[in-house]
């Protein structure tokens, strides 16, 4: 994609944008940086019918009152699933002094992709200048009149290393996805919380070189509130991998009752994009994530290093399932714990990679 210095976002004062983190890797000769953007153009629109019958609907399987519906937390937790969608955009970002044109614009659901190829002696530059460790800074371009900004950053990562693909409900944040109206309610009534010892655990693999790459059933409409938990709790930033619905689906359920295809195939996508990297599977037994994981580390068995399972107790925890979830994979390579302090921190021992020996609690 060659730069474009004359190009802006296709974007009015009334419509907005959210930029998801993404990744970037090396090209195949090694000389460029192959940098992906993912984002999304809205707008806020009045209140009308559909609206007011998916509120109320959305209150009845809750058991939430009118004066639940008037929270702050519950109006910001609905608008990203309440809010327009733009398609046909034009989006142009902005890194370093270049500006580059997404060659597909926005689709019906207002989300934009696009990849990005950058001289790694420009993108040095840039890292240099930012000061921002391994992540680049861009943002979209919009008119010059238009006083509003739309910073982000590209986290650049080499084809070695070590990752952790983590599950976000119920493994790092409790929201209790086996019991609906508790979902339900931990989604859209009450503060978000994060499940204890998981943030000094997920802290300490960051320090010893890990990135994250976070892969939920959760949809991208509930992105920018979980962001802010992971920025006020402290959780390493990664990557967001998440699911795509439309709120006038038949069932509110499916929002977060994913295919299991569609998680394991973000995975996959991950694995397939960093051959060379190690791997660690973090989730939980409350929907497929034994099943998910099991499949993928057959599948990949010299890049899938662990797997760690929080087992959330009730009818789905038993050795019988994790038996089956993770047959024919050697028993040191999967463990299931109660709380994060269970972990023996022993993920990878390969001389080139991060030696981890600690134990938390």
């Amino acid at each position: 994609m060659q730069p474009d210095d004359m190009a802006v976002t296709d974007l009015t004062t009334s419509q907005s944008v959210v930029v998801y983190p993404t990744y970037g890797y090396p090209s195949a000769d090694g000389r460029r940086w192959v940098v992906e953007v993912h984002g999304c153009i809205f707008e806020k629109v009045p209140d009308n019918l559909p609206r007011w019958i998916m509120l109320r609907l959305l209150a009845r399987l809750m058991d939430a009152t009118p004066e639940d519906l008037q929270t702050e937390i519950f109006q910001q937790r609905i608008l990203g699933f309440t809010v327009y969608k733009h398609r046909g955009k034009q989006i142009v970002v902005e890194i370093g002094q270049r500006r580059y044109r997404l060659r597909e614009r926005s689709g019906k659901n207002g989300q934009f992709r696009g990849k990005i190829e950058i001289d790694r002696e420009e993108v040095e530059s840039y890292l240099e200048a930012s000061a921002v460790g391994d992540f680049l800074p861009f943002q979209l371009v919009i008119d010059a009149e238009d006083e509003r900004s739309f910073p982000a950053r590209i986290q650049l990562l080499e084809h070695a290393g070590m990752s952790i693909i983590s599950d976000i409900d119920d493994t790092v944040k409790h929201t209790d996805v086996a019991t609906r109206k508790a979902m339900l309610a931990n989604t859209f009534l009450r503060e978000f919380t994060t499940v204890p010892g998981v943030t000094e655990l997920f802290k300490a693999w960051e320090g010893q070189g890990a990135a994250f790459h976070y892969v939920t059933s959760s949809p991208w409409q509930l992105f920018s509130p979980l962001a802010e938990l992971f920025l006020s709790e402290g959780l390493p930033g990664g990557t967001f991998h998440m699911k795509s619905i439309r709120f006038r689906d038949p069932s509110v359920l499916r929002l977060f009752i994913a295919r299991r295809w569609g998680k394991r195939k973000a995975i996959k996508h991950i694995l397939q994009t960093f051959p060379s990297r190690k791997f660690v599977l973090v989730g939980d037994s409350g929907e497929k994530d034994p099943e998910t994981y099991g499949v993928i580390a057959r599948k990949f068995p010299q890049q899938v290093e662990r797997i760690y399972i929080r087992d959330l107790s009730g009818k789905n925890s038993h050795p019988a399932r994790y038996a089956r979830a993770f047959h024919s994979l050697p028993d040191k390579s999967w463990q299931v714990f109660r709380e994060p302090c269970e972990i023996v921190d022993r993920l990878l021992s390969t001389p080139e990679l991060p030696q981890i020996s600690s134990r938390f609690g």
